[in-house]
């Protein structure tokens, strides 16, 4: 059985050898990249993802624990899956070399010219380090809410040009232009670090809540990086609109909370809204069941966050 898998392997491997397109080396003008798919456009697509392989990838390894059971007893094992992930470069056009189809399957071999690449990916790396910019200077020596809200919507822009900048160099340019990106990124990260620091806000309730509720939601908030203060200069505004009903029904207390929670910056700019329904019940009293309530108001909170 082992022979017969050993010559399935080896025949597989011999017709795989035959029907792969040869693949030249990449030189001082083109990059090439080799595809295969059961259609001619994915396997395009797959040829123009090895370009991008090549010029630059994110290595990530993943622990897996599984666990089997051999004679009654537990066995553990940790293994390590390493993946290969493509960073979110734009190539421009790139030109067929050859293709060919072979027991239903496509193989592609594509080029693309390598000034071509180095000047679209330069681009991307001038568009996304104007992008950054505008926002930092928007927010010099501002460090309030408005600046953190400015910058978490931009850290998307700052993850790609951190990635960007690799498949640069590794494109082939030396010329050291890559030093004014990296400098954007450490402005970034140094602007975006005060304005964390101070994220700072208001607490207000509607109704009259609880001390453990209150101090439950501080600490929910500060663990989400928004700090409650006393102090309303430079601070945002979170706002529980609570609209409480309680009633008596078949010797069961009800409380019914809802609520809209409302979050503002310095500016009074409306940051976020959602609203909640939760209720709590309690044959005791009708203070438990308010707090039956508002645990499950906290709980739900956490959940949609």
């Amino acid at each position: 059985m082992f022979l017969r898998y050993i010559i399935t392997a080896f025949i597989g491997l011999i017709t795989w050898n035959s029907f792969a397109l040869d693949v030249p080396v990449d030189n001082k003008q083109f990059i090439y990249g080799l595809g295969t798919d059961v259609t001619y456009g994915q396997a395009q697509k797959s040829a123009m993802a090895d370009i991008v392989m090549k010029l630059s990838t994110r290595i990530t390894a993943k622990s897996q624990i599984t666990q089997t059971k051999e004679n009654n007893q537990t066995q553990t094992r940790a293994t390590q899956k390493t993946e290969a992930v493509s960073r979110g470069i734009e190539l421009p056009n790139v030109e067929v070399v050859a293709s060919e189809e072979k027991l239903g399957n496509w193989y592609v071999l594509v080029r693309a010219e390598r000034k071509l690449v180095q000047r679209s990916i330069k681009h991307q790396l001038v568009n996304l380090n104007d992008d950054l910019l505008f926002a930092l200077k928007e927010f010099k020596g501002k460090y309030t809410p408005s600046c953190f809200y400015a910058l978490s919507d931009e850290a998307s822009n700052k993850e790609k040009l951190n990635e960007l900048i690799p498949a640069y160099v590794g494109s082939g340019i030396s010329d050291g232009s890559e030093d004014e990106f990296y400098q954007t990124l450490n402005t970034f990260d140094r602007t975006f670090k005060k304005c964390k620091k101070r994220n700072r806000y208001t607490l207000t309730f509607s109704e009259l809540v609880s001390s453990e509720f209150k101090r439950s939601t501080i600490k929910f908030l500060k663990n989400n990086g928004f700090y409650v203060v006393s102090s309303v200069e430079n601070t945002g505004v979170v706002q529980f609109n609570i609209k409480k009903k309680q009633t008596l029904a078949y010797k069961s207390h009800l409380t019914i909370l809802n609520t809209e929670i409302l979050v503002f910056d310095e500016t009074d700019t409306l940051k976020y809204q959602k609203s909640f329904k939760v209720k709590g019940s309690s044959f005791e009293s009708k203070s438990q069941s308010l707090a039956r309530a508002e645990k499950s108001l906290l709980k739900k909170i956490k959940l949609n966050n």
